[in-house]
């Protein structure tokens, strides 16, 4: 009897960056995500199960596919719905436009995070329900069989719009095969992803001063940036950034998976018909848009760059919804550094070596131990009037 030849997924972890795609294209459902030491999925097979038709090493775009997109035309831009906006992240350009597709009989694709903390794609049929994937969740979100239910969708003849990370985007295209009309890709501007159990542990830390029943990881009432409120019996408290070791070392970037420091889409080949993400830096690179009412970049400004034909025909029909004024890709980057090149492992490895070895515990007290004044960093700058915050930000 001749052997199987079970399939190699990858040889060492920045090979794999957990698209989803293998597992959506398994015909034996072989399959399955398993989180490592460091809490980092990866996928397994089930050699009982395997008919070594090495499907799922063919779909795998991050190794085997290169983006030849570029930049056909690059937008700031905002949500012309103020409500939108202000429940963002940013400046709402992302639920405006599926609050279009849905109101045009689409179904949009998202990022959602469940009561139990886990952060997952889901999909959006009713525009009640948008408010679910709005905001930012900065953990890597499982796709889960998302893949297969939007290729059902579109063969079905119903128009998707799929966010998600760059190589999330590149699984999905590879998976379909063949591009399709009624779907639009949309990938957000990423530094990079930690893993959801790292997250959840956070936020289990946080029980210990009672119960958590929500968390966002930034809160517009406390100006455009990465500020997150947690509600906990009923209060929200605030956590600022330099007082938070789970959003300092996502913003330092030592605490993302592996392939996140080789990134091959940090640049200016997307694989999705738009990317999205927000305008850092505008008030230096374009003042003349800013203005105290809509364009106010407290409020939060959106950067939006069509890839394809398909993307740009797509905002052109989205007039009604958003507003855009013209950009480059130079000035756009200038602020964006994930735009230019991926983000450095800086002392990654001896975070996630404290991780594995004492968890989230440990994390926090390596935090406490090496963070001193800057604790209170995010704080003290929340004190500084918006106006003056502007000025400054404007001269730097």
């Amino acid at each position: 009897m001749i052997a199987k030849r079970i399939p190699v997924l990858f040889e060492n972890e920045e090979e794999c960056c957990a698209c989803g795609a293998c597992e959506n294209i398994c015909p034996a459902q072989a399959i399955s995500f398993c989180e490592n030491e460091s809490g980092f999925l990866y996928p397994k097979i089930d050699e009982e199960k395997c008919i070594s038709c090495k499907n799922c090493v063919k779909v795998c775009a991050f190794k085997n596919k290169t983006v030849k997109n570029s930049p056909l035309a690059v937008y700031a831009a905002i949500a012309k719905d103020e409500s939108i906006r202000k429940k963002s992240a940013s400046g709402g350009v992302f639920t405006a436009l599926a609050e279009k597709i849905i109101k045009d009989g689409g179904i949009a694709a998202g990022v959602v995070m469940d009561e139990n903390f886990n952060i997952h794609h889901s999909f959006i049929s009713n525009a009640d329900d948008l408010k679910k994937i709005q905001n930012s969740k900065y953990a890597q979100s499982s796709t889960r069989k998302t893949f297969s239910q939007t290729k059902d969708f579109l063969e079905r003849g119903k128009t998707v719009l799929y966010s998600g990370t760059p190589c999330q985007i590149d699984g999905l295209l590879s998976f379909l095969k063949k591009d399709y009309n009624n779907l639009i890709t949309a990938d957000i501007i990423c530094h990079g992803v930690p893993g959801n159990k790292m997250f959840s542990d956070y936020v289990s830390s946080l029980k210990k001063d009672g119960e958590v029943s929500e968390f966002v990881f930034r809160e517009k009432k406390l100006g455009w940036g990465i500020n997150a409120v947690a509600n906990i019996n009923g209060k929200k408290r605030k956590l600022w950034n330099s007082a938070s070791p789970y959003l300092y070392y996502f913003t330092k970037g030592v605490i993302y998976r592996e392939n996140c420091y080789k990134c091959k889409y940090a640049d200016s080949h997307r694989p999705a018909d738009l990317s999205l993400g927000d305008y850092w830096g505008i008030e230096r690179q374009h003042p003349e848009y800013l203005d105290k009412k809509d364009w106010n970049e407290a409020k939060g400004i959106s950067l939006v760059i069509a890839n394809t034909k398909k993307g740009v025909e797509f905002l052109n029909s989205a007039q009604n919804e958003i507003e855009l004024k013209p950009s480059s890709f130079e000035k756009a980057s200038h602020s964006n550094a994930q735009l230019r090149h991926p983000s450095e492992r800086l002392n990654r490895d001896e975070i996630i070596s404290v991780y594995k070895s004492g968890g989230w515990s440990a994390v926090e007290n390596h935090f406490k131990r090496n963070i001193g004044l800057k604790r209170y960093k995010s704080r003290v700058k929340s004190l500084i009037p918006k106006t003056i915050k502007r000025k400054l930000k404007a001269k730097m």
